[in-house]
């Protein structure tokens, strides 16, 4: 929470300043008003009203039309709504009566296989000029990260430690599902999708590489997938995980924690290298 002091009425208040202050049950419907008519005066005065936490004297005082500067002070503080959360909005979205479970929180359950699909469509939605073009991009993200429990067969033949408590990704099923989530709640998958990309983000940062950079200008799918065929053939040809679809298999983290370490040698190698010159 933030402290704001409104000089006219001497009284101090508090500004909701980011999602660790909300309760859970009122994420998705503040976002639903962030999003679905962001231009408009009248919803962000509605807006503010939910995250704004004053006696009714002073909101009085603040809507009055001398005090629209300070008002839009207020507003302008609100564009952390935009960003997304950095934790897990939901835990599953439930489609024609069945559970479709999100990855974990810090996405340590995330397969690089999933990680490199699901970024790829989420580069396709942000990147879409049509809205058409951007809802089926967020449906296939959707369908590639929410997937229901494994069966039996698929828990037995599991390798012991994991505990993702999703089916494997298969783009086949992921695919034949993702029409199913064009009819899911619209901002429940806009946060999804969000707090996925931020999570990605503070994984990729964390291991050293570039992620979050809200400055840098945009990648397209095929420069992205291009780029993680790259890497992780760069891991394949090494054989400390197998080969390619073993790789791919792999949590992101573990395979991003060997590229950090190959590029940790490169980068001794090439300083090495400038010192005996």
């Amino acid at each position: 929470m933030k402290k704001v002091f409104i000089q006219e009425l001497n009284a101090t208040c508090q500004l909701v300043d980011s999602y660790q202050d909300l309760r859970k049950k009122d994420l998705i419907s503040i976002v639903r008003g962030a999003y679905m008519n962001p231009n408009s005066f009248e919803s962000k005065i509605e807006l503010l009203q939910k995250l704004f936490i004053c006696p009714p004297d002073v909101w009085a005082v603040l809507i009055r039309p001398e005090n629209r500067d300070e008002f839009w002070r207020l507003i302008q503080q609100l564009d952390w709504i935009l960003k997304g959360p950095d934790f897990r909005p939901v835990a599953s979205i439930r489609i024609r009566g069945q559970e479709m479970h999100l990855p974990d929180n810090d996405l340590a359950q995330v397969k690089t296989a999933e990680f490199v699909v699901a970024t790829a469509h989420l580069i396709g939605f942000h990147s879409a000029k049509k809205d058409a073009i951007a809802i089926e991009s967020l449906a296939r993200f959707m369908a590639t990260i929410a997937r229901p429990k494994p069966g039996i067969m698929e828990r037995i033949k599991r390798a012991d430690g994991d505990q993702d408590p999703r089916e494997e990704l298969s783009t086949a099923r992921a695919d034949k599902r993702a029409d199913l989530f064009k009819k899911a709640d619209l901002v429940t998958m806009i946060i999804a999708a969000q707090w996925f990309n931020n999570a990605a983000n503070k994984m990729l940062a964390a291991y050293g590489m570039n992620g979050g950079d809200p400055e840098a200008a945009p990648i397209s799918q095929g420069i992205f997938v291009q780029d993680w065929e790259r890497q992780i053939v760069r891991v394949a040809e090494s054989q400390v995980y197998g080969g390619y679809d073993q790789v791919m298999a792999r949590p992101l983290a573990d395979v991003l924690a060997f590229i950090e370490l190959k590029n940790d040698e490169l980068r001794r190698k090439a300083q090495a290298g400038k010192n005996g010159r």
